[in-house]
Order: C-alpha cells, then sequence, then structure tokens
C-alpha cells in the first residue's frame, strides 16, 4: 500500500503508522512483552553456552537443562546472598536519611558567611531550615514510593515465575524455526533481501545485549568491590545500581559518582578524592578493555542512539520501554540505512 509516489517518503510515513500501531499494542499487551522480553534477552545471553551444547551434539533438550540450571542457580546465589544483604542496606539506608539531610544542613549553614552577602542574615538559618526539612520529607516520601513500586513489580511478575521459562523454553529449541517461518511470509524475490536484513538486526541486538550485561555486571563489581574497600556504606548498592544504569552508556558511572559522594559526606577530603579516582579509573577500563573486547568495536548502535532510544520507549511504556527501546532501535537502523540511505 502506498500512501505517496516518492518511494522514500511512503516508507517513512509507513514506518510511523507501523510504530504508532506496536506502540498501542505493546501498551495494552504490557506484561505479557514484558515476559517475553525477558526471556528473549535470557534467550540472546545463553545463546552461545546452548550453540556450544548443540554443536558437541548434546541433545537440545538436555542442553536447554543445562542453561536452565545455570539460571536457577544464579538466582539461588542472588535470593540468598545478594538479596538479604541489599534489603539490609536499603533498611539502614531509609533509616540514615534524616542524618544526611542534618549533616547537609550543617555543611550549607557552615557557608552561612558567603550565603549571608546575597542574603539577609536573619533569613539564611530560617530559609535553610525550612528547605532542607522540606527536602527530607521529600526524600523519605520517594523512597516509600520506591519501596510501594517494587513490591507491585514483585507481584507483578509472579506469573512470570511459570510464564517466563515457558517462553526462554521455546525460544532456545525452536529459534531456528521460528526464524525459518517467518521466510514463509516473504516472496522468493525478496526472500534474500529479508534474509540479510533479519540476520544484521540479529547480529547487533544479541552483541548488545550479551555485550552490555557482561560489561555491566563487570564495572558493578568493580565499583561495589572498591567502594567496599573504602569502607564506604552502602558500597552493595552503589554498585548493584551503577551496574544496573550503565546499561545506559555513560550513565552508570555519573549516577554511581553522585551518590558514592551523597553517601560519603562527612569523610575526611582524601576519601573523596579516592571515590573520583576509582570512578575514572572504571571508567577508563570500560572504555579501553571491557568495551573494546566484549562490545566490539562494529557494535552497530551509536550510544547516542541506545540513550535517546531508551528515553523516548521508557517514557511512553516504561519498564517495557526500556527493554525493547534497543530492539527496536537496530530494526529501524537497519531498515531506515537500507531503504533510504543506500536506495537514496
Amino acid at each position: 500500500m502506498e500512501f505517496v509516489k516518492d518511494k522514500r517518503l511512503n516508507f517513512i510515513i509507513s514506518m510511523a503508522i507501523g510504530l504508532a500501531i506496536l506502540f498501542y499494542v505493546l501498551s495494552k499487551l504490557k506484561w505479557l512483552f514484558i515476559y517475553f522480553s525477558i526471556a528473549l534477552i535470557l534467550a540472546y545471553f545463553f545463546d552461545p553456552l546452548y550453540k556450544f551444547l548443540i554443536n558437541k551434539k548434546v541433545p537440545k533438550v538436555l542442553s536447554i537443562i543445562v542453561v536452565f540450571g545455570i539460571i536457577i542457580a544464579l538466582l539461588i546465589l542472588t535470593i540468598f546472598f545478594v538479596v538479604p544483604s541489599v534489603i539490609n542496606q536499603l533498611n539502614v539506608l531509609y533509616n540514615e536519611i534524616p542524618n544526611f539531610i542534618n549533616n547537609y544542613q550543617t555543611l550549607i549553614l557552615s557557608l552561612k558567611p558567603q550565603l549571608s552577602k546575597f542574603i539577609d542574615p536573619a533569613d539564611v538559618e530560617t530559609l535553610l531550615k525550612e528547605n532542607l526539612s522540606e527536602l527530607q520529607k521529600n526524600v523519605l516520601s520517594f523512597s516509600q514510593t520506591i519501596i510501594i513500586y517494587l513490591s507491585n513489580i514483585v507481584s507483578s511478575i509472579t506469573f512470570g515465575i511459570v510464564i517466563i521459562p515457558l517462553i526462554l523454553f521455546y525460544l532456545l529449541r525452536d529459534m531456528l524455526i521460528f526464524k525459518e517461518n517467518l521466510y514463509t511470509f516473504v516472496s522468493k524475490e525478496k526472500k534474500k533481501e529479508f534474509k540479510e536484513i533479519l540476520e544484521e538486526i540479529d547480529r547487533i541486538i544479541s552483541g548488545f545485549i550479551r555485550g552490555r550485561i557482561i560489561v555491566c555486571f563487570i564495572v558493578g563489581t568493580l565499583i561495589g568491590i572498591g567502594l567496599y574497600f573504602l569502607n564506604l556504606k552502602f558500597a552493595l548498592i552503589i554498585g548493584i545500581v551503577s551496574g544496573i544504569f550503565n546499561f545506559v552508556p555513560y550513565l552508570g558511572p555519573i549516577v554511581g559518582v553522585i551518590l558514592a559522594l551523597i553517601f560519603a559526606l562527612g569523610n575526611p577530603w582524601w576519601v573523596l578524592l579516592m571515590i573520583i579516582v576509582l570512578f575514572v579509573l572504571v571508567n577508563q577500563i570500560e572504555a579501553i578493555f571491557l568495551n573494546p573486547n566484549i562490545l566490539g568495536k562494529e557494535l552497530g548502535l551509536h550510544p547516542l542512539t541506545v540513550i535517546l532510544s531508551m528515553l523516548i520507549c521508557g517514557l511512553l511504556l516504561g519498564i517495557l520501554g526500556v527493554l525493547v527501546a534497543v530492539p527496536l532501535a537496530a530494526i529501524l537502523k537497519v531498515l531506515f540505512f537500507r531503504y533510504l540511505i543506500q536506495e537514496g
């Protein structure tokens, strides 16, 4: 169906309509697609191991059982060792929020002589105390909101405990069959071109997902260990947050160093300096060693593309948007390059 005679303009209009329909469907079936997205991420991540076992003549079902065994082992380790520590640190953090606010109040009040040059001295202390009191209320309210939100997520994915492994099983076992079935919807003349497009999209998505997860894990671990040796409170939380946010290029270190410096307030100046040095060092390790060797030099997605796609999709679809952002960006990149740039 052509809307206009110009092929490129017709392609852009068709893509816009397709995206609008896609986002509408995703919003209506949100949790179903979240389950599928998580299963797809796991399938891509463990695909090399699965293929290795298949190439070694291990039966498909046994290969899948090995993959599931590794996933279950990682979950058990996380639930019994990581989760209790995280919950404990979150409880301590929540209880210490008033102390953090008081420390900041003391710090800012120490700047009273400088502030008095711009504000009436009689109003400085009152103004600061009122603003910090309001800040404390907002931080506590925000913390409670996060806890409630996380609780809702846990209850929402309860069904996912059953459905995600089921989807993952069939994705691992029949991924090639699913791809072959897609070719049946394409004419013989377009089959070669369609296969090339599908392989390029698959290369970008698989490379990004596997590489980014490994890089995020290493970065989060290095930051957590480094902060632990600096004897900083909440090192585990900061390491996890830095690792998770590092899925968006450059965001992890920024969020991590801000949190670390906030929690380190009141420590000697050299501790603050060492925290900055740690994050700069980890960032350099990621840029010089991890990204080139794990992600590769020609991944296919520019960091700015990843950031913008996650921001836009996240605003439109929440968690689901973050999960589908990279695959969607990969698909759009390949299609736009082939049908707009190459043909232009």
